[in-house]
């Protein structure tokens, strides 16, 4: 959910939603007391949206800020932040080849490759944003950033720890990739290369290779910057040398489609204890998704809402929800036709929250993962189905022991907080409702992926997702 009604629109266009926490940490960094700006903050989202504002950018809102301050009193404050970047404010760091926003997490990246342990590198960091923003600067240049960095260094861990961190610094070099036109130059890293080379399906060592040996050569060249088609190319052929032609042109379909217009949804079916959370974290990793939802948080949500008088079917699980239904009420054992009915009848109940969520997202040209045993495709249909490309799969276990393990593979990482017996004992309905979801697969044409081995499920579900963007016919790729 988002944690407010109104966006925060820059002027390069890109929008975030209002955050009191953004407003609270300006506040609390010109000299006032948390309490304090706890309170004025809620005050303040309270008046935006009694206004009816949905849009406000980041110089009216600290306008609003600073008026707010002084009729409020604290004059001093209001006077400190006016000389400040506030936290809803962007940096912009000058280079010689160009300007491109500053990153806390970009700059936390590099801070680690010059040899910082990650908390330690995220602490220099966040200080490096304090100092540039208690100093007002929206627009730094590369020397004072660099020496910003180094006092912020010599303060948090020493002066041994900064001549350490310029000698490798020096070695290291700093190549930028260049974005289409009008969108700003970002740092080279190693990291995000090697997640998106292995989106294609190869493994975390072969990925991290692949990524070190194409900022070599970079480096050996003395480049200081690569278009992003040209380095998509290189590392195009090193997937062909080192995996073969398919893994490499599924790279370049998945790279792609990240800049497709229409988003990716991401629909991912099966009963429980089959592997779909799991597949669909690793999917959305590889993919750079970044929002994943599963039915059974919709499903709580409904339960908190509606009352089990008025669908109890809502408030039991999905295999037991048949013993709800009133024409099975008087029924005490279950069949294959009861239990898939009763299914069906809970999917349906979520499915409103589900297409909810996807209709949101299609809205805003947002890809997204939804998981979860709800997640039955044909009752997903929503009014903006075709604003997307939709990928629909469904997970399944053939073996049965297999399925039976995985029980009491999940009690143990839960604390028995999910006992095994209680699947057990419903074993044969689950596998009654897995048996129909293969049915509906097989008649609809749903790509149905093993569970039994979680890295060939990723590779076969990568598989999936690329066959679909080829199928959708030329790339429509944004200028």
């Amino acid at each position: 959910m988002d944690t407010s009604p109104i966006e925060i629109k820059t002027k390069r266009g890109y929008r975030w939603p209002f955050s009191r926490g953004l407003v609270v940490e300006s506040l609390v960094r010109a000299g006032m007391r948390l309490e304090d700006a706890e309170a004025l903050a809620r005050g303040l989202e309270a008046q935006l949206i009694a206004e009816g504002r949905r849009t406000i950018t980041p110089d009216e809102l600290k306008a609003l800020l600073l008026k707010t301050l002084n009729e409020l009193g604290h004059a001093e404050v209001a006077r400190r932040l006016a000389r400040q970047l506030v936290s809803f404010e962007e940096i912009w760091i000058e280079g010689p080849e160009g300007a491109r926003p500053f990153s806390k997490g970009v700059l936390a990246r590099s801070l680690e490759e010059a040899g910082f342990e990650l908390p330690e590198a995220y602490r220099i960091a966040q200080a490096v944003e304090e100092r540039l923003r208690q100093a007002g600067k929206s627009r730094v240049p590369e020397d004072l950033l660099e020496t910003t960095i180094h006092a912020a260094i010599a303060d948090h861990a020493g002066e041994e720890a900064l001549w350490r961190y310029k000698d490798r610094r020096h070695l290291m070099g700093a190549v930028f990739v260049a974005e289409p036109e009008g969108e700003p130059r970002v740092p080279f890293s190693k990291g995000i290369l090697a997640q998106s080379v292995m989106s294609a399906g190869l493994s975390p060592e072969r990925a991290y290779r692949i990524a070190r040996e194409v900022e070599r050569e970079l480096l050996e060249e003395g480049r200081r910057v690569i278009s992003r088609p040209e380095l998509r190319e290189r590392v195009f052929e090193r997937i062909r040398k080192e995996a073969g032609e398919d893994l490499a042109r599924r790279y370049l379909l998945l790279r792609m489609a990240r800049r497709l217009e229409r988003p990716l949804h991401i629909l991912i079916g099966g009963v429980t204890g089959v592997g779909k959370s799991a597949l669909a974290s690793a999917l959305a990793w590889r993919l750079g998704i970044t929002r994943l939802v599963g039915s059974d948080a919709v499903r709580e949500i409904l339960r908190a809402t509606v009352p089990k008088e008025l669908v109890p079917s809502l408030h039991v699980s999905t295999f037991e929800a048949w013993r709800v239904l009133a024409f099975y009420e008087r029924r005490k054992t279950p069949t294959p036709k009861r239990v898939v009915r009763g299914f069906l009848d809970q999917a349906a109940r979520v499915a409103v929250g589900l297409r909810a969520i996807q209709e949101r997202s299609a809205r805003e040209a947002t890809s997204l993962v939804m998981e979860g045993v709800h997640v039955v495709p044909p009752q997903l249909g929503h009014a903006y189905k075709d604003a997307v490309i939709e990928v629909p799969m469904i997970v399944v276990l053939e073996d049965e022991e297999t399925h039976r393990s995985r029980f009491l593979y999940r009690e143990r990482e839960t604390g028995a907080k999910r006992p095994k017996e209680r699947y057990l004992k419903h074993f044969q309905e689950i596998r009654w409702i897995q048996e129909y979801l293969i049915e509906l697969a097989e008649a609809t044409g749903i790509p149905v992926i093993p569970g039994e081995d979680h890295d060939k499920a990723v590779e076969k579900g990568l598989e999936v997702i690329a066959e679909r963007i080829a199928g959708v016919g030329p790339l429509e790729v944004e200028a």
